[in-house]
């Protein structure tokens, strides 16, 4: 494996820019562009590894190339992103999924989306409770803001009264999560193959989405409605052993009905930010059906060069609770939520985001670093670090309690 990532990191860099204008007309696009993205990670843990068969540290590589053809002026435009992750440790992680592959058409007021694409909503730093329409990417990052791509049909009508935008999801993609070799995961590794869907359903169950965003003077926000298969696992034992010992877990999925808010207003240097959702039909940590509601929010209040420099600092405060305490299937229950934004603002685009989460009732605490820098043109250097302190049984991140650690990225776009 380790040749294989060496060869691979080496094939990864050769890729060239491409990129042309060619005659409108017939099939031919007026525009098209090749660019993308190769990278080389390198995780090494604190401490050694809580369960038996976790590797001790990982190595990686990943490519993110995108074609893009456009027609009428760029208001008819098809993309492919593909990606693909080679990994030294954890066979999970060694994965391919297509990130894009959609056809978009725009009118003056009219936008449709055949394919398999991103949609992000939401407006707070760490917690994104109204963001449901893509399913995690669980084997790329903690912090769950990898996605996969999710086939749709998407129809937006642009008014003086915002944007109206309605979805059709015709397929669940699964959520990934590490294997057996993986670090950052619990103490019983998923079993990818042994999914569970309530209510007689599966992955081809049609999901529904809608969603109104608009914007009045100092005020974004949106208001969202879902109906259809939860992105959200709760887990069973599976696999038992001759004694009665479960081996792994089982996700289960069951359907749910789900509106939400966002919004941010900005009032001079500061940001406020708040997301609600109410969710009906979600299974909980004790498998159970519930109805609850979960809120988070707070501000950002910037400092604007900084020392009589370029560099901007913003300090981050916000809170959030879930009705379901414990129960919940996230760790963001009952939590303080604190950090700092910097950004230098130079022509190395250099930034610092440092998070920090404490649960108010078990003390337990999780800092995250990221920062970034670009390097040798085309080339950018990124760190990544977390950090468990005192996680209590209670807490779903005790199972993390030895892996603490910091990742390097090298990535070269063309």
């Amino acid at each position: 494996m380790w040749r294989r990532i060496a060869l691979a990191s080496l094939a990864l860099c050769a890729a060239a820019p491409a990129s042309a204008e060619k005659p409108t007309g017939g099939l031919v696009p007026g525009h098209w562009e090749f660019f993308g993205q190769a990278e080389v990670e390198l995780t090494a843990f604190a401490e050694s590894p809580a369960f038996a068969g976790q590797a001790h540290h990982d190595a990686s590589v990943a490519l993110r190339p995108t074609l893009l053809a456009e027609w009428l002026d760029g208001n008819l435009a098809f993309k492919l992103t593909p990606f693909l992750r080679l990994d030294a440790a954890d066979d999970r992680r060694t994965h391919f999924d297509v990130r894009e592959a959609k056809l978009d058409y725009r009118t003056d007021n009219w936008a449709f989306t055949v394919g398999a694409d991103f949609v992000f909503w939401g407006k707070t730093e760490a917690v994104h409770l109204v963001d449901i329409i893509n399913s995690d990417d669980g084997v790329e990052s903690l912090d769950l803001e990898d996605k996969l791509g999710q086939p749709m049909l998407r129809a937006t009508r642009f008014s003086d009264f915002g944007a109206f935008s309605l979805y059709y999801l015709p397929y669940f993609r699964k959520p990934t999560f590490p294997g057996v070799d993986g670090r950052l995961r619990g103490q019983l590794p998923v079993d990818m193959g042994a999914v569970d869907f309530r209510n007689d359903g599966d992955e081809w169950a049609p999901s529904f989405a809608l969603r109104w965003a608009h914007v009045i003077g100092d005020v974004d926000f949106g208001i969202s409605g879902f109906y259809g298969t939860s992105r959200d696992a709760a887990f069973e034992p599976t696999n038992f052993t001759a004694l009665g010992q479960p081996t792994a877990l089982k996700p289960v999925y069951d359907t749910i009905a789900q509106v939400g808010f966002d919004g941010q207003y900005t009032s001079d240097a500061t940001l406020w930010k708040l997301e609600a959702i109410g969710r009906q039909g979600q299974l909980d940590r004790n498998g159970e059906a519930t109805n609850y509601v979960a809120i988070t929010g707070g501000l950002e209040y910037t400092l604007f060069g900084v020392a009589d420099s370029n560099a901007d600092l913003g300090l981050i405060l916000e809170g959030s609770w879930d009705s379901r305490g414990d129960a919940a299937l996230t760790p963001f229950e009952e939590d303080a939520i604190y950090g700092m934004r910097l950004a230098l603002n130079d022509e190395s685009d250099t930034s610092v985001l440092l998070i920090g989460t404490t649960d108010v009732v078990s003390g337990g605490t999780s800092v995250r670093l990221e920062a970034e820098r670009r390097v040798f043109g085309s080339w950018k250097a990124e760190v990544e670090a977390q950090v468990f302190v005192n996680p209590q049984r209670s807490d779903l991140e005790y199972d993390l309690r030895r892996d603490s650690f910091v990742r390097l990225k090298l990535s070269y776009f063309w």
